[in-house]
């Protein structure tokens, strides 16, 4: 039998790519252990250099499957985790940092709350009463750009600033929102790390977007819910349900999301034409068809839960042993 080289180094960054989310899923590979997998990225260059050394010779294929492999790994521990290691890596350190001056305000009976954090962590929690409240530390203490148009809350990270990278002292917030008024949320994660518990929270439409961010929602005590709408690319997303009928639709590009669903809750679990998605919906006792995935006497629970749930290179998991914090 003949190997085609130029389908080599394919075939093992597929090959490391899907083994390593099937080692996480078995047993045999921890979070820790996936963690590690990023600090290999030095073997490319190796790679990269053993095939300019051997490259007049028969064994110059070995360079480009180190490259293959190194990659393969990584993308494996990518979609086994998402980015929560990577993306805590490269946004600063929480030394150094200046608190900066706390801003606070109003919603009346109901508001919108739109965050935007570049490279950065960000702790949203609620309070009785109906104020909101922001303060942490950033670089120089200039704080956030925060922005109230009538009832809708702006908080994203200063233009020009730039990412705060590696040595630098990341953004650190800490928004206090009010469980007195009725709220919509989005958020805008870019290369940072989201702790979300709202509970107490009564919420309309909840969703947001994660680039290279990872994020832990917990909604498991919310009184109020209508929807949730998340894209992850390249992300990491830990999801509580609320024991609560609700819809929504969770996409994830090349990110993993963990999903906490009540006890007694009627699921029904879409996947639509994901490509190369990995689900473990089967082992719940879930019963498929098509593409739909449902809990038996879905129709007659008292909570119905129904989500679109597609996966582009990326992995769902249903109650994990390890919970969704």
């Amino acid at each position: 039998m003949r190997v085609r080289r130029g389908f080599l180094g394919w075939g093992v960054f597929l090959i490391l790519a899907g083994a390593v989310p099937l080692a996480v899923r078995a047993g045999y590979l921890d979070s820790d252990q996936i963690a590690r997998l990023w600090t290999l990225w030095p073997l490319i260059l190796i790679g990269i250099g053993v095939g300019l050394v051997l490259g007049r010779t028969r064994f110059a294929f070995i360079g480009g499957l180190i490259v293959a492999a190194t990659l393969g790994l990584m993308a494996g521990g990518l979609l086994s985790t998402g980015m929560n290691t990577f993306s805590g890596g490269i946004c600063g350190q929480d030394s150094g940092a200046t608190a900066f001056p706390a801003r606070e305000g109003t919603f009346p009976v109901a508001g919108e709350v739109a965050m935007e954090l570049d490279c950065g962590n960000v702790t949203v929690g609620m309070a009785p009463g109906t104020t909101w409240r922001v303060e942490g530390k950033d670089r120089d203490g200039s704080g956030p750009e925060i922005a109230v148009v009538d009832t809708t809350l702006r908080v994203r990270s200063r233009d020009g600033d730039g990412p705060a990278w590696f040595l630098d002292a990341r953004d650190t917030w800490q928004v206090t929102l009010p469980t007195a008024s009725r709220l919509d949320l989005d958020l805008q994660l870019n290369a940072g790390q989201a702790t979300i518990d709202l509970a107490g929270a009564a919420l309309g439409a909840v969703g947001g977007q994660l680039n290279a961010g990872a994020a832990t929602l917990d909604l498991g005590s919310a009184t109020e819910i209508r929807t949730i709408a998340f894209e992850l690319n390249a992300g990491s997303l830990g999801l509580t349900l609320p024991n609560l009928s609700m819809t929504g639709s969770i996409g994830a590009n090349a990110g993993s999301v963990r999903l906490c669903a009540p006890p007694d809750a009627g699921l029904r679990l879409q996947t639509g034409d994901s490509i190369l998605g990995s689900y473990d919906y089967a082992g719940h006792g879930l019963v498929q068809d098509g593409t739909t995935w449902t809990t038996p006497g879905f129709a007659s629970a008292t909570v119905q839960i129904d989500l679109r749930t597609e996966a582009n290179a990326g992995s769902f998991t249903l109650d994990p042993e390890g919970g969704c914090d």
